[in-house]
């Protein structure tokens, strides 16, 4: 019986970078090649970025309070996150804290940048508003205020007035520096120009809580 002799194995001459460039290669057949997997990776980025810029927007958007009016509630630097969805099914409640836009003539007459103001909704539509000796009443009954210290009250008169429709009366917490729904300029704020609720207070973390 003749003598079968067995062929010895061969290892491949080929180098680790033609090895890698042949599966390259082979990859590219398969899926696609490397610079459709790149603009499959930046469709991913891009899909990643607007989803997170419509929750931003749309949704919860984080708001640095800037200014002294709602002391003590509102820290000036303090970043609340603003739900933008709170009032889509419902109107805004007493004792709200709302993100609202003034009218347009507020800002032409104070000559100042067209930006939100951050105050306390105290009355709503058909409610009647007014101090007596100093105290905010609404519907002729006093409107307990534990977030109002003695110091922040300033001069608060406010004269008889019913909420129109579609309205809502707004207060900063520190009414001795907030120009709110006092002032002639600003008024009862239409619900068309509130955009949204304050949830809670995010930074600083050690300041961390609802509002």
């Amino acid at each position: 019986m003749p003598k079968t002799e067995t062929e010895p194995w061969r290892g491949t001459d080929l180098s680790v970078s033609e090895l890698r460039r042949n599966a390259e290669k082979r990859n590219e057949s398969m899926e696609g090649g490397t610079a459709w997997r790149a603009l499959d990776f930046l469709l991913y980025l891009v899909m990643v970025v607007l989803i997170m810029f419509s929750i931003r927007t749309v949704l919860l958007d984080p708001v640095r309070v800037d200014g002294k009016s709602m002391l003590d509630t509102l820290e000036d630097g303090d970043v609340m996150l603003v739900d933008r969805t709170a009032y889509m099914f419902k109107t805004p409640q007493r004792g709200d804290i709302v993100m609202c836009y003034y009218p347009d003539s507020y800002y032409e007459i104070q000559e100042i940048p067209y930006a939100s103001r951050v105050k306390r909704v105290v009355a709503v539509a058909g409610d009647t508003i007014e101090t007596i000796d100093g105290v905010l009443c609404v519907n002729g009954e006093p409107v307990d205020e534990p977030y109002l210290t003695q110091d922040r009250i300033g001069n608060q008169y406010i004269r008889r007035q019913t909420i129109p429709d579609d309205c809502v009366y707004v207060l900063g917490d520190n009414r001795s520096v907030s120009r709110d729904s006092r002032y002639d300029t600003v008024g009862p704020i239409p619900l068309c120009r509130v955009v949204g609720k304050a949830r809670l207070v995010l930074f600083p973390v050690k300041k961390l809580h609802l509002v």
